[in-house]
């Protein structure tokens, strides 16, 4: 088990290259430097509410509250604060628990069931477990380890209140045909769930 930072967010289509420059000269470096903060990676939505999802992988949750990284959130740098104020659009941020369930070959593609809700962990665990005929190789259940009523940062100030979720269903593929069209079955279960497909463009570790 570890801890895990999930993003969520659309991009105003206006800024672009500054948001792309910012994350891949800048940002997830400043984030990888923080200490126990392991591995960053970078989606693009293939079939999703939201163009872009980040997660960031750490040795535990706590990491995502500790002083050392609550320093980088609340002294933005020059570029961060132009990003969190005139590029960042609907975000979703949340704190998680990460399990794997399946898998040690990693995929470039992915889809994410996230539940805003509280819904039973057994249930996401069991849709996994009742997929057939597609070539889903990884998997991963997240937990939402939030702190209730936690201070709000500089960084959240300047983009707006971040939206949450509660638990989430992680599974890679290979083929990005398999995670589109599981999109279905997912929806058909989960019908209050934000479900996403993801491409992978970036990982940094």
């Amino acid at each position: 088990m570890s801890g895990l930072l999930g993003i969520w967010n659309n991009a105003n289509q206006k800024f672009l290259h500054d948001y792309e420059d910012w994350y891949n000269n800048e940002h997830l470096f400043e984030r990888l430097s923080v200490s126990n903060i392991n591995v960053a990676r970078r989606f693009q939505g293939l079939k999703s509410n939201y163009n872009y999802f980040t997660s960031y992988e750490a040795k535990t949750c706590k990491t995502f509250f500790s002083e050392e990284y609550l320093k980088k959130l609340n002294k933005p740098t020059k570029k961060t604060k132009f990003v969190m104020e005139f590029v960042f659009q609907d975000m979703s941020r949340t704190v998680f628990k990460k399990t794997i369930l399946k898998g040690s070959i990693r995929g470039a593609f992915c889809l994410i069931i996230a539940i805003r809700d509280k819904i039973e962990v057994e249930n996401l665990i069991n849709f996994q477990k009742n997929i057939k005929n597609i070539n889903q190789v990884y998997s991963e259940i997240w937990e939402s380890k939030e702190i209730k009523d936690f201070q709000i940062s500089k960084e959240e100030s300047l983009r707006g209140k971040d939206k949450k979720f509660s638990n989430c269903l992680y599974l890679e593929f290979t083929n990005g045909n398999d995670a589109v069209f599981l999109m279905d079955d997912a929806k058909s279960i989960f019908s209050e769930a934000e479900i996403g497909a993801y491409q992978l463009i970036s990982t940094l570790s």
